[in-house]
């Protein structure tokens, strides 16, 4: 990362005894301008002292690159990035000799809402602690409600209840006409995503109407995810399992077959090249299911695929034992061929994101003896331990580089949802959205550790090196070695850009 050339006004912003408030105004102003085009005269500062934060001596890691930097934050912004600063006069200095200084995760794609055991509360307390600065959670509208009243409604939540930042999914059944005009609405709001379940028992039936609302988010620039399984697949399946009285939680992986992901993977991307719409894959499980995202990608079709860490670090063994509900996600855990596969497509580019799709339930929800195939509660809670087990697993021992890391923690994720460049990277402009990481940190997954409602984690005992000790949120510490500082109502909701294809 090679060092830019300084505006006057920062260059005297460094030296000592020069730091006048008006000074750093001034120099914040030129900076943000120069990094995002914005008009001088437009950028208001509050008649107030400015807040500084100078993290010292880490290795700054980009998608791009890696370099050994400092880090200056003024307010809520990154304001330089470069060797050998000097700290303002009432500045706060971190020492990060010897750690690594990365953009806040983003994860895209959790469950913070009444359904689940955690609100954005203590949802936003296990991402913060485990690095992540950024998430989204999802919306639908409730009855008689419009799209923009939900999405009011979950704005005034995050106001009282976010400590984290958060970006909003909307998520709507069937797609009506209605719905498909609501695009625009969407991305004028600053929330340009949606998602599509295509487990939906009327998939096929409401295909026609789902391509208009494709087409409208195509011309809208709004995202649409997409839940891969058949739904007719996944019926035929229950259906040959209960006429031979297989209904227990112990035939869950043969009733959501790997044919099925296969089928609507295949399907999704010929909706993509087809349409044109722009498609982010959720939660892909497997090897075939990725081959199928292949050829899509190559014809330059707007397809983005998210794996999860349940299927990086777990395989489907664990689901033939007595405490197998407590690892039941959708779909359910694969092969370890197919975990490898995944790993392999996180290296090579092939799969641009890790998200945890963060389901949280007790361990006496999970355990219900009454559940079935047809009646479940998926999904695990994993915010706090996503990234720390990412890092161990693929930096530490499988050679994953740390651009990588950060290109599928952060960068990758702040392109798909048209957050860029203003999340997902250290520069000057940038949110101060930065995670510090003592990488040689030893620790052990332990449920009675995380932030979540959730009692129990799927990686309890699980040996981990590399831990984020210090969690900033738009220049704000929030998290200092594993004690959680924020406030509940400090969370944002960050307007984010339509959807444009970037390179």
């Amino acid at each position: 990362m090679a060092r830019r050339a300084l505006p006057a006004s920062m260059e005297t912003y460094q030296r000592p005894g020069s730091c006048t408030l008006e000074g750093r105004r001034d120099a914040l102003r030129t900076l943000a301008a120069a990094s995002f085009g914005l008009v001088v005269g437009t950028v208001r500062f509050p008649e107030r002292a400015v807040t500084e934060i100078l993290i010292r001596g880490g290795q700054v890691v980009n998608a791009d690159g890696a370099v050994a930097a400092d880090v200056r934050i003024i307010d809520e912004t990154i304001a330089e990035v470069g060797p050998g600063l000097r700290p303002g006069l009432q500045a706060r200095v971190i020492e990060a000799g010897g750690r690594l200084v990365m953009p806040g995760g983003i994860d895209p794609h959790t469950h913070l809402h009444p359904t689940f055991v955690d609100d954005l509360t203590t949802g936003s307390m296990a991402a913060l602690t485990g690095g992540i600065t950024t998430v989204g959670t999802f919306v639908g509208p409730q009855r008689d409600e419009s799209i923009g009243g939900a999405l009011d409604r979950m704005t005034a939540l995050i106001g009282r209840q976010a400590i984290a930042d958060v970006i909003l999914h909307t998520s709507a059944w069937p797609p009506t006409a209605e719905f498909a005009a609501a695009m625009t609405t969407l991305a004028d709001r600053g929330q340009p995503s949606f998602k599509i379940y295509m487990v939906q028992p009327d998939f096929g039936a409401q295909l026609g109407q789902l391509i208009r609302v494709l087409e409208a988010a195509r011309d809208a620039g709004v995202v649409a995810m997409i839940h891969c399984e058949d739904a007719a697949l996944l019926g035929a399946a229950v259906r040959r399992l209960e006429a031979e009285g297989r209904t227990s939680l112990r035939d869950y992986s043969a009733s959501r077959p790997v044919i099925a992901e296969v089928a609507a993977t295949q399907q999704a991307a010929g909706l993509a090249e087809s349409i044109g719409a722009p498609m982010h894959v959720v939660h892909l499980s497997s090897a075939r299911a990725l081959d199928a995202t292949r050829s899509v990608r190559a014809a330059g079709a707007p397809f983005s695929v998210e794996t999860r860490p349940l299927y990086l670090h777990l395989t489907e063994e664990r689901l033939l034992g007595p405490d197998a509900p407590l690892f039941i996600g959708q779909p359910p855990l694969r092969a370890a061929a197919d975990a490898e596969a995944l790993w392999r497509g996180l290296a090579d580019g092939s799969i641009d994101v890790l998200a945890t799709d963060h389901a949280p339930w007790t361990r006496a929800q999970k355990l219900d003896p009454s559940l079935t195939i047809t009646k479940l509660r998926p999904g695990v809670s994993d915010l706090q331990f996503m990234l720390p087990m990412y890092f161990s697993e693929g930096v530490g021992k499988r050679g994953l580089s740390l651009e990588r890391f950060v290109a599928t923690t952060s960068t990758n994720a702040a392109r798909v949802f048209g957050l860029y460049p203003r999340k997902g990277v250290i520069r000057p402009g940038s949110d101060a959205d930065i995670a510090i990481w003592d990488p040689r940190r030893v620790g052990t997954v332990r449920a009675e550790d995380d932030h979540s409602n959730s009692d129990y984690s799927p990686y309890e005992g699980w040996s981990v090196t590399g831990w984020p000790v210090t969690t900033i949120r738009r220049g704000e510490i929030v998290v200092d070695d594993g004690r959680v500082l924020g406030r509940a109502g400090a969370g944002k909701l960050p307007p984010r850009r339509r959807w444009t294809r970037t390179p």
